[in-house]
């Protein structure tokens, strides 16, 4: 007995038509993002209520049988990347492709990095996503100004327009990523290593000695 096709995504927020019906209830999304947003608090395989323990986790722990399904078949439960940039047009010249990128076909614009792209709504959400579907900043819209919910900034930050707020998500973003542990070492080793030149002068020190000379 065959499954009933889908013919909309299945992330609740969205419910897009589908380019194209599924069997595959994993495939019933539009878009990586739908489908991370929608397993971020579920097993990949048996779709049951889970708290991550990682950003990395697919499957929800102690689920023995659920890890070795998705060891032997990936595939099937991932959400399947030449589906991601969707073209419904024909072959044309190589700068009007007509390839779309991310939620709504947004396309990268020049301060895109490490392969982030951008999503949301279209309105008053938008989500930024790494390069596996996973959320590392967020802005909503409220009362008029796009407010940093993740991540957490104390201050807490806000912006007029969009582009500067995907702008200045983008940055905390980046502030939040782990430092490399190379990268960590090499900047200790050069804060502890005392300056050829010396310490540098006591301005204060210096101040009071030329006014008590006078």
């Amino acid at each position: 007995m065959t499954a009933p096709l889908r013919h909309y995504c299945r992330n609740l927020r969205c419910r897009s038509k589908l380019p194209a019906p599924v069997e595959n209830t994993h495939f019933a999304f539009c878009t990586p993002g739908c489908h991370a947003s929608f397993y971020r608090s579920r097993c990949l395989v048996c779709e049951e209520p889970m708290r991550r323990k990682r950003e990395s986790q697919r499957v929800k722990s102690g689920h023995k049988k659920c890890e070795a399904e998705y060891r032997k078949f990936p595939h099937a439960f991932s959400f399947p990347l030449s589906r991601a940039k969707i073209s419904d047009e024909g072959l044309r010249s190589a700068d009007k492709t007509g390839v779309k990128f991310g939620l709504k076909g947004h396309p990268p614009t020049a301060h895109c990095l490490r392969e982030w792209w951008w999503g949301g709504d279209g309105e008053g959400d938008h989500s930024l996503y790494d390069r596996d579907g996973l959320t590392i900043a967020r802005i909503v819209l409220v009362d008029g100004r796009y407010h940093l919910r993740a991540p957490v900034a104390i201050p807490r930050q806000s912006w007029a327009s969009l582009e500067e707020a995907k702008r200045g998500a983008e940055n905390f973003a980046l502030m939040a990523l782990p430092t490399d542990p190379k990268v960590a070492a090499r900047i200790k080793k050069v804060n502890e290593t005392p300056h050829p030149m010396g310490p540098p002068l006591n301005r204060l020190c210096v101040a009071a000695s030329i006014s008590g000379g006078r």
